[in-house]
């Protein structure tokens, strides 16, 4: 019986470590975001969000402070009182920190040039 009860709470006692081990929380730090952007707006216009909290801090100065942790996605947003404008930015995963370049225009490919050449020199002379 006794034997039984020492197995049954050393049973117990791994498990809960095993726990632990398992689903420890990843340490928690704030990270320091730097945003270098090529869009026609203010720094102040932006804002980082941490995805997994919800948490959301202004840039100021081209800089903002957010809580996270290294398993933690940061994603560039504008600030929250632009309710009217959509802006899907950057997602990078959490570092203490970070660096980021969020641009605004997208680069040329080669299909919208080509595009462009077919429009421009067209032999199809209807837009005449």
């Amino acid at each position: 019986m006794f034997k039984l009860g020492f197995a049954t709470v050393a049973l117990v006692i791994m498990g809960l470590q095993y726990n632990h081990i398992l689903y420890k929380e990843q340490p928690k730090f704030v990270a320091r975001v730097s945003l270098e952007e090529t869009c026609d707006m203010e720094l102040k216009s932006f804002s980082i969000q941490n995805l997994r909290t919800g948490e959301i801090k202004p840039f100021s100065h081209g800089e903002a402070f957010i809580r996270a942790s290294e398993k933690d996605t940061l994603k560039v947003v504008l600030n929250p009182k632009y309710t009217q404008v959509r802006f899907d930015g950057a997602e990078v995963l959490a570092q203490k920190m970070l660096k980021i370049n969020q641009t605004c225009v997208e680069p040329t490919s080669l299909d919208s040039i080509f595009d462009s050449f077919n429009e421009t020199f067209s032999t199809n002379k209807s837009n005449l």
